[in-house]
């Protein structure tokens, strides 16, 4: 049983996965929230869906009424392995699990959230991150610098964890993020939605438009640049979230007013906004291993981002991509000052980064390194 709290996570985070390992000999059900993608992605993965609430706030007796029914699934089902994905989902699934005495009980730490919450939040979220640890049979958090964070701050004892392949959650699809695979004329369509004008220097961000992904740092210098380089426009891919993390006034002002700034919702597609993109700007301020940022490495897009967990361990600074400090505009200001200045080097850092991608993290390597590894856990337990 895959699980994750938002039904959104199946469609993108975890994508493919289902179908492989039901194809490679695994009975695969996926569990989350209802939600508007669920048929959709039934149909992609050809596995079946049941529904349980998992709601992504602190929500103590709603969270309880959650562990109770996820316990019922598992009771029905008896499966011998969840594998489950985000904070909320890895906390409730890990307990339902231990209850229901599933087997092998695996979540992926797609990064840590307590780190950057500050006050009695990210100790709560602390206890909450441990606690998911405890009652999870295994770990694989997604990136090394992950693993290295949680044994080095006594978070988790290391034989519990490790990170499977190279790291990711979901690796990248090469057949669809190939320049090669870009069809002109396709790609002509993007232009006009986007009103791309002949001349102009697109900077693409793809993700949540939350203020944790440092939107507000971007949108604020995008906006300093603009005197320097009038020709540029930014173009920022994903959903707005008004529940959590929601972006300020100023910022989401500045998004409506500013004509050269274009905000779309989302796309199956992102291959092309890529494709149309001269900078690839990740300014988060958390991430566990994104898959954006091996995305745009597969496109051969050059890279700014930020030097937090998971970044840095696809990103070398200068040499296959740029990072600034997080949280810090300054300095973001001043490497994307750079980058535009320099776009010769910026080609041969993104040159750097697709060899990297293309030979380390092709997603079907990283799904049959899963696959071996759920194998592996399967035949331990029925040992002992």
């Amino acid at each position: 049983m895959r699980i994750t709290a938002a039904s959104l996570a199946l469609k993108i985070s975890v994508r493919g996965q289902m179908k492989y390992m039901s194809s490679h000999g695994f009975d695969v059900t996926m569990v989350s929230s209802p939600g508007p993608e669920v048929d959709e992605v039934i149909a992609a993965e050809g596995c079946p869906h049941i529904a349980v609430n998992i709601s992504r706030k602190i929500t103590p007796v709603g969270d309880l009424i959650s562990i109770y029914n996820l316990y019922r699934v598992f009771r029905k089902h008896k499966p011998d392995v969840i594998h489950s994905e985000n904070l909320k989902a890895n906390l409730l699934g890990m307990i339902a699990g231990w209850l229901a005495r599933v087997p092998v009980r695996i979540q992926t730490m797609a990064g840590l959230v307590s780190p950057n919450v500050p006050s009695l939040k990210g100790k709560l979220i602390r206890m909450a991150e441990i606690t998911s640890f405890r009652f999870a049979t295994d770990v694989w958090p997604n990136s090394n610098s992950s693993l290295q964070y949680m044994v080095n701050t006594g978070m988790i004892r290391p034989g519990k964890a490790r990170v499977i392949g190279g790291g990711s959650s979901n690796g990248v699809d090469l057949q669809k993020y190939n320049r090669a695979a870009i069809h002109e004329t396709r790609l002509e369509e993007f232009r006009k939605l986007i009103g791309y004008k002949s001349g102009e220097r697109v900077l693409l961000f793809a993700g949540r438009m939350v203020k944790d992904k440092g939107i507000q740092e971007l949108v604020a210098v995008f906006q300093r640049l603009q005197k320097q380089f009038p020709s540029i426009k930014l173009v920022l891919l994903g959903p707005l979230e008004e529940e959590l993390d929601p972006l300020n006034d100023v910022t989401k002002e500045a998004i409506r007013k500013n004509k050269a700034i274009v905000h779309i919702n989302w796309t199956d597609e992102v291959e092309y906004y890529f494709a149309l993109a001269e900078l690839f700007v990740f300014p988060s301020h958390r991430e566990g291993f994104p898959n954006v940022l091996m995305q745009a490495g597969a496109m051969q897009v050059p890279v700014v981002c930020s030097d937090i967990v998971g970044n840095i361990d696809i990103v070398d600074d200068q040499k296959s991509g740029l990072w600034h400090q997080a949280k810090n505009e300054e300095d973001l200001y001043t490497k994307l000052l750079f980058a535009l200045d320099n776009p010769g080097i910026m080609k041969q850092m993104a040159d750097a980064l697709y060899q990297k991608m293309t030979g380390n993290y092709d997603r079907f390597v990283l799904y049959a390194k899963y696959r071996d590894a759920y194998i592996e856990l399967i035949h331990k337990r029925n040992r002992q």
